[in-house]
């Protein structure tokens, strides 16, 4: 009989004792949660700030720099006059001493350096795209389209670009994880005025979550991750080239380890929305 109580007492206090545990990984997971859309939301300030300054997005800085040694964190190429190549932002990550941030501000809960990709045209130090302070909803629109395209300055009324057609074919593309999109800078379009509603992403940044698959680490490794890495991840990696047929995948978490696995975070604001935190948005109709 005693030992039968004993044995109760010890499985009571098991289960209390893994309660407490699981309590304690629940809100562990819910504090680094909080804490990864704070670190992205602190970033897409510093990045609206400096277009507001720049009129043009900064390059990622190389992610395999180790902390410490020259140029890490710093945008590469610098000055951006040269385009980000693909080549450029195969190890891309957020540059924080290009943005003044520090560099646990641009790091994750987990230890990884946040992923950052840029259309390359759109960090251009020559024709500073990041700006539709001259573009006019009464302007006329065109079938101009194409991604050099820049608002002309000192227009005036149907003179001056539309912001449909300033917008079409920037950005980079965004997917739900079904095939739905959440930033789709080009639909299809026939040329024919007026161009299509046009949502690309002006940059994307990614917490390659508690796995850490993909994600470059202070001392400039590439993380293989601690768990199976999900298909809808594969995308959102570092250290790829940037293409024009890439597309990031912001799903659902999926916590299972399974080819559904998803514990990626992302922040991939559209043009529009850069550009008006910055202060360089349409201006009204003249």
């Amino acid at each position: 009989m005693a030992l039968m109580v004993f044995v109760c007492i010890v499985m009571i206090a098991a289960i209390g004792i893994f309660a407490k545990w699981t309590l304690q990984q629940t809100e562990r997971q819910l504090s680094n949660q909080t804490a990864v859309n704070a670190t992205l939301k602190k970033i897409d300030i510093a990045l609206a700030n400096f277009v507001a300054q720049n009129k043009r997005l900064p390059c990622p800085a190389d992610g395999s720099i180790a902390s410490g040694l020259p140029n890490a964190g710093i945008e590469s190429p610098y000055p951006a006059a040269a385009l980000c190549a693909p080549a450029t932002q195969a190890k891309g990550v957020v540059p924080w001493v290009t943005l003044g941030i520090s560099e646990s501000e641009a790091t994750d809960p987990w230890n990884g350096r946040i992923t950052y990709r840029v259309q390359a045209a759109l960090a251009n130090s020559v024709t500073k795209l990041m700006n539709m302070s001259w573009c006019d909803p009464a302007g006329t629109t065109t079938g101009a389209s194409g991604l050099a395209l820049a608002c002309t300055a000192a227009c005036s009324g149907t003179a001056c670009m539309h912001p449909l057609n300033f917008l079409y074919s920037k950005g980079l593309q965004v997917q739900d994880g079904l095939g739905g999109w959440l930033n789709q800078p080009a639909p299809p379009w026939a040329a024919v005025p007026p161009p299509p509603n046009s949502s690309g992403a002006a940059y994307v940044l990614i917490s390659h979550g508690p796995t850490g698959a993909g994600a470059y680490n202070k001392s400039g490794n590439i993380q293989p991750g601690s768990a199976v890495v999900g298909t809808n991840e594969m995308a959102n990696r570092n250290n790829q080239a940037l293409t024009g047929a890439t597309i990031f995948i912001d799903a659902k978490p999926d916590n299972t380890l399974t080819a559904s696995h998803f514990d990626d975070y992302l922040s991939h604001p559209t043009i529009s929305t850069v550009l008006t935190n910055a202060s360089l948005g349409p201006r009204s109709p003249h």
